[in-house]
């Protein structure tokens, strides 16, 4: 049964029902599939073909050789382990990454042991033995989108991974999240309620910068995964590099300032 509550319905009863939000402006933060990206901009995102599986597991379960308090990388050909303690040292997450032999759709759904397996199969040992550690896994096929020339039209903007979904090899996409809300937010503070204004500072400042962190977060994927040549490159740079060489490499990265968000933007 349908009811139509249309036109002859609303002439009849006066449109008591009828529910308006008005707003002063829309924000997007919706996700990679954003609804509101798609009403402004209409692209579609870019499935990598990497995997991600998470597990978590207990302290008690996880190799006591691999029991470190810090992050660790393993990077192999095609593929990279990560694990890292949670909780005060009580767990540790485990986050494998390979390129899938499938073609995947983007999503989330429960992971299969045997699949890891059979994509790190012939690992080094040490890493190799806390595969079979978890319980369960998640499984994600990552996605991201190439960067645009404006996130905003008129009284409408996107924020986060509706603007600028990002793979996690430089693991951003949170932080540039938060550098968006706080750009926006001093955006807007400054332009005494012009919405478009504000909207187009934000976007000036920190479209370019959301640009070039998702480039490197490619290309710091190529770079854990390579292999042959490329690999051989790339471990010889890393084990010449000292720590002030590291931290210079890192600094446009982690040297960002709230209080210079908008600094050089007119």
């Amino acid at each position: 049964m349908r009811i139509d509550v249309g036109a002859p319905y609303r002439e009849r009863f006066g449109n008591p029902y009828a529910v308006i939000h008005r707003a002063d402006a829309v924000i997007g933060c919706d996700g990679v599939k954003s609804a509101v990206r798609q009403a402004l901009i209409g692209d579609e995102p870019r499935v990598t073909g990497h995997v991600v599986y998470r597990a978590v597991v207990d302290v008690e379960n996880m190799p006591k050789d691999l029991q470190i308090n810090a992050p660790v990388v393993w990077a192999g050909p095609h593929c990279h382990l990560v694990h890292y303690p949670l909780r005060g040292g009580r767990q540790y997450n485990l986050v494998v990454t390979f390129h899938s032999r499938e073609k995947e759709e983007w999503g989330v759904r429960e992971g299969s042991k045997d699949e890891v397996l059979s994509y790190f199969d012939g690992i080094h040992p040490l890493p190799h033995q806390m595969l079979d550690r978890p319980t369960s896994w998640k499984h994600w096929t990552t996605a991201d989108r190439d960067p645009v020339e404006r996130w905003s039209f008129g009284r409408a903007t996107l924020l986060g991974d509706s603007a600028h979904p990002m793979t996690q090899y430089l693991a951003q996409g949170a932080c540039q999240a938060l550098e968006d809300a706080v750009t926006l937010g001093a955006a807007v503070a400054a332009a005494d309620g012009d919405f478009e204004a504000a909207f187009k500072r934000y976007e000036a400042a920190h479209i370019p910068r959301t640009a070039c962190v998702l480039y490197s977060a490619r290309e710091m994927g190529r770079i854990y995964h390579a292999k042959g040549v490329e690999r051989l490159v790339r471990s010889s740079l890393w084990v010449g590099r000292t720590q002030e060489q590291f931290h210079e490499a890192l600094a446009w990265l982690h040297g960002w300032r709230a209080e210079d968000c908008l600094k050089g933007v007119v």
